[in-house]
């Protein structure tokens, strides 16, 4: 069968789109699946893996696969034959090495390759605009941190300086140094493993070097201890601080792009008695907002939620711990308001993400600018809907709420356990109880808990204390945990989801808070009106095999202890 006539048979184009192209192909004597492609008859996605099937060709998923292609791989063929030839090794293995290529029918690319390589070359299949995003990565992003430490090494062993102080932005080029390299590496690899923090840090003979991934740290190799000042200079340079000064607390900010993916990287140095210590925050800016939907609120719980954001005034409180997605939370209600005919406006420390729909200031302490201070000028900017970044104190309270009272929607987090505790925490920092029952809307707390990672997903039995507990019926409630594997860093997680407590006052609530009563008796009255806690919440997603046991009680146990 002919390869037309293949395609056709497998319901990718008609009889008559197959006649079409046979008639041009006379005329111009192209390729007949470049002309399907040209005139929009197929798409890549489409005619690569069937001219794959049709020739006996292995076809591969590049998107898949790309990132995990070791060095050593990748490094067999040069970037100048890799980006001539459209081509990117993929696996390697005695004197075989297999090669993603647009068209393994062209001779003289696979002898070229093979004479370059010495190895036999073996081919596969993939889309053009695949290889070259691998391409772009392997070659330029492809993180290889021990050979720039062992680079380095032998620098220092030849005593060459090795520190690049080059004031521009960071640049992932090839030709660089290896301080630079191994930053750009360190950078890419926290990227790829989606860390939201990176802790490197000096003791005494060693450095430290780890990730915080879905909430909690992992150790990777560290650099060698004399790499350390090199490191931290480079980081300085790029994101703007004082190289000079090493016994001041600074912090700064860079960005770095790779392929489609925009990070914001906050940087905080800190003097301590071995050196410096870093710690950079990774904010992905690139990604889109998440819809009210994507949060993870149950479907009653984001009914609530979302009456709260139709009120045209009022207060609205996101507690939780640092790192808890309160951010998110905010923007995404915000995200849910914008219109042409609101102004809002929103004052953070520091802001996180930047939106185009919305007016956004950061404090800045150095010059007096406080959260209370931009909260009364932001009143004379005729807001509809106002964020405030954190209440920390009485002043930006009672502003907060002064606001809510004057006909607007204001936004803001606090660091309280669960929700319950918002009203309390105000009423401790000097606020009337009366004031916050006249502005409180709603309070969401929320917590972020891991879910098992799919790839070592396997059920295990609860003990029958356990199961009693925490009313886990086992005929009808089957358990998972992860076993650990190389994907999710042998920790049997990957990934985390939002879990939420929504407390809406009603008039029972609002007489606990008139007469100052602790959070334990305000709890206890809202679930009674049927609000679901975090650990009740948690334990439905331990229900539904999202998330173990252990993982809901490491989160929600704070919340529990009264």
């Amino acid at each position: 069968m002919r390869i037309g006539e293949a395609l056709k048979e497998a319901g990718l184009i008609s009889e008559h789109e197959l006649e079409t192209a046979l008639s041009e192909q006379k005329k111009t004597h192209d390729r007949l699946g470049d002309i399907l492609l040209k005139m929009g008859f197929v798409t890549p996605e489409e005619i690569i893996p069937a001219l794959a099937d049709y020739f006996h060709i292995p076809f591969v998923i590049l998107k898949k696969i790309y990132k995990e292609i070791p060095a050593e791989v990748v490094d067999s063929i040069p970037l100048e034959l890799a980006r001539r030839f459209t081509v990117i090794p993929i696996e390697k293995s005695d004197k075989i090495l297999t090669v993603a290529m647009l068209d393994p029918l062209d001779i003289l690319v696979i002898d070229t390759l093979r004479i370059k390589t010495g190895f036999k070359v073996q081919c596969a299949m993939a889309i053009e605009h695949d290889i070259i995003e691998a391409i772009e990565y392997c070659y330029y992003h492809l993180p290889r941190m021990k050979e720039h430490i062992q680079e380095f090494v032998e620098l220092e062993v030849r005593g060459e300086k090795v520190h690049d102080e080059e004031m521009d932005a960071l640049r992932f080029g090839a030709d660089d140094q290896p301080v630079v390299q191994y930053v750009k590496s360190l950078i890419v690899q926290a990227i790829n493993s989606r860390a939201s923090d990176i802790l490197l840090q000096p003791k005494e003979d060693i450095s430290e070097l780890r990730l915080r991934i879905d909430g909690v740290l992992y150790h990777i190799d560290p650099p060698p201890k004399a790499m350390l000042a090199a490191i931290t200079t480079r980081l300085k340079i790029i994101s703007g601080l004082d190289i000079a000064e090493r016994r001041l607390p600074q912090d700064g900010r860079f960005k770095v792009q790779i392929g489609e993916t925009e990070v914001d990287i906050r940087i905080s140095s800190y003097p301590t008695i071995y050196g410096e210590s870093i710690v950079m925050r990774l904010l992905n800016t690139s990604s889109p907002l998440l819809g009210l939907e994507q949060l993870g609120m149950y479907a009653e719980d984001l009914d609530k939620f979302r009456k709260l954001l139709k009120h045209s005034y009022g207060l609205i409180l996101v507690t939780g711990p640092t790192g808890s997605g309160k951010t998110t939370t905010l923007y995404t209600s915000l995200n849910e308001l914008k219109s042409k005919e609101k102004n809002i406006i929103t004052i953070e420390d520091p802001v996180e993400y930047r939106l185009p729909f919305i007016q956004q200031s950061q404090i800045n302490a150095q010059i007096g600018f406080d959260f209370a201070r931009g909260l009364r000028s932001i009143l004379r900017q005729d807001p509809d809907i106002i964020m405030v970044g954190e209440i920390r104190d009485k002043e930006t309270a009672e502003i907060a709420i002064h606001a809510a009272l004057t006909g607007h929607l204001v936004f803001s987090t606090l660091h309280t356990n669960d929700a319950s505790g918002a009203p309390v925490r105000l009423i401790n920092m000097g606020v009337e109880p009366f004031l916050i029952t006249s502005t409180l809307l709603g309070v969401v707390a929320q917590r972020l808990i891991r879910t098992i990672c799919p790839d070592c997903r396997k059920p295990y039995k609860v003990e029958n204390d356990v199961q009693n507990q925490f009313c886990l019926d086992s005929k009808t409630t089957r358990t998972f945990h992860g076993e650990g594997c190389p994907k999710c860093l042998n920790s049997g997680y990957r990934g985390r989801m939002g879990i939420y407590e929504v407390l809406i006052p009603d008039e029972t609530v609002r007489k606990l808070i008139l007469q100052r009563k602790s959070s334990e008796e305000i709890r206890s009255s809202a679930q009674k009106s049927g609000m679901k806690t975090l650990r009740q919440i948690g334990i439905e997603k331990l229900k539904q095999g999202l998330t173990s046991l252990e993982e809901v009680l490491r989160v929600t146990q704070e919340t529990e202890e009264y």
